[in-house]
This record gives structure tokens, C-alpha cells and sequence, in this order.
């Protein structure tokens, strides 16, 4: 008789709780799909706010178009302004006017520590990605940053959401980045990514896909 393949199907998600209360533990960094602004506020707002209610600082990165907007609507809810910071790519994903992801996650890398050094709660961090359509300078390196950044978030115990438009993505890179993702975000809920690569098998690949190219 001949040998028959073992299939592994993929784990069964688990974790389902809403963004807002959930509690991780094993991994930090989500990746929330939305179709627009609308969805956006009803998964990342109450986030924030449950966040801030419980000492936990608000940091989100946004289109500098829409900063003060988004300032004034989540500083009406904090319960002190030493609990949000809004600030934009270009101060962050885009400094300097192109992305590099050692940059970057140096960068994060920092501010977490400096964050836990003056012994608060961990920070909550939401990071709109709306930047990547621009296609700057280093957009390459989107991908390897994400499933790289894994480990700078897991090590400072910080609670992060990416924010893609999924209208505007392809299918290749929608699935790029849940593989680069150990959490997704659908509806509001938290989920345990099935699809989660990780970050040295995902690395590897793109290297591979470079050379190929």
C-alpha cells in the first residue's frame, strides 16, 4: 500500500475576546484589517479607552492629515494627557523621508524601555499603515519588519496593532502579513493567527524570493 501523506491542519483559533479587553501573554503585535475609518474607530477607540482607564498610556501613530482629529476625539476620553500620544509616520515609519526597519524598531525598542524604566503600565501602540501606499523609499523592507518586530514587542510586554485598509492590499501581501502577524484582529475580536510564520522561516523566505527575482 502506498504511503499516504500526513495532512496537519491548522490549529483552531483561540484567544477570541474582544480587542479592547483582551489579555496577552504569549504574543503582542495584531494586525487589524478594516475597511475605513469607521471600523477603524469602533476596533481601535475602545481599545485606547480601556487602556487609559487602567493607567495603561495610548500612543497612535497616524496620517499627519489627521492628526488633531484623532488627538481631540481620544483626549476627550483620557483620564490625564500624560496618558496619549499622537503623533504621525513621518515622525515615525517615515523619519528622514524613507522607511528602514532597523530604524524603526530601534526606535520602538527605545521608547519601550525608556517607558517601563519610569515603572508605569505597559503603553498600548496602534500604528496606521496607510503610509505603505505611498511606496516610499525602503517599502521593501515592509514585510521583514513586521515578522521581525515580533520580538521587540514581546520583550516589552507591549500590546500592538498594525491598521491596513484592506480595500487597497493585495492578495499576496494580505497574506504576507497575516503570516508576519502571531495575532489578527477581525470584527473587533482578537484572534490567535492560524497563519502566523515564525519571524526566521518568514525571513528566510524573502530572501529566498530576492534571489529568485
Amino acid at each position: 500500500m502506498a504511503n499516504r501523506r500526513r495532512v496537519h491542519y491548522l490549529p483552531a483559533m483561540s484567544l477570541a475576546t474582544t480587542l479592547s479587553q483582551a489579555q496577552l501573554r504569549n504574543h503582542f503585535h495584531a494586525c487589524a484589517f478594516v475597511t475605513g475609518p469607521s471600523e477603524e474607530r469602533a476596533v481601535i477607540d475602545p481599545f485606547f479607552v480601556e487602556g487609559m482607564r487602567r493607567g495603561e498610556k495610548a500612543v497612535y501613530i497616524v496620517d499627519p492629515e489627521h492628526r488633531e482629529e484623532h488627538e481631540a476625539r481620544l483626549a476627550a476620553c483620557a483620564p490625564s494627557p500624560d496618558l496619549l500620544e499622537v503623533t504621525t509616520w513621518n515622525d515615525a515609519h517615515l523619519k528622514g523621508g524613507s522607511f528602514d526597519q532597523e530604524r524603526m524598531m530601534g526606535a520602538l525598542d527605545e521608547m519601550i524601555r525608556e517607558h517601563a524604566a519610569s515603572g508605569r503600565a505597559p503603553m498600548r501602540l496602534v500604528g496606521q499603515m496607510g503610509w505603505v501606499f505611498s511606496s516610499p523609499p525602503g517599502i521593501e523592507q515592509l514585510v521583514a519588519y513586521e515578522a521581525s518586530v515580533n520580538e521587540v514587542l514581546n520583550r516589552g510586554k507591549t500590546p500592538t496593532v498594525c491598521v491596513y485598509d484592506v480595500r487597497r492590499l493585495s492578495g499576496r501581501l494580505v497574506m504576507d502579513l497575516l503570516r508576519a502577524h502571531p495575532l489578527t484582529v477581525m470584527n473587533g475580536v482578537l484572534h490567535e493567527n492560524p497563519f502566523y510564520t515564525p519571524a526566521e522561516k518568514m525571513l528566510n523566505e524573502l530572501q529566498h524570493r530576492r534571489a529568485m527575482s
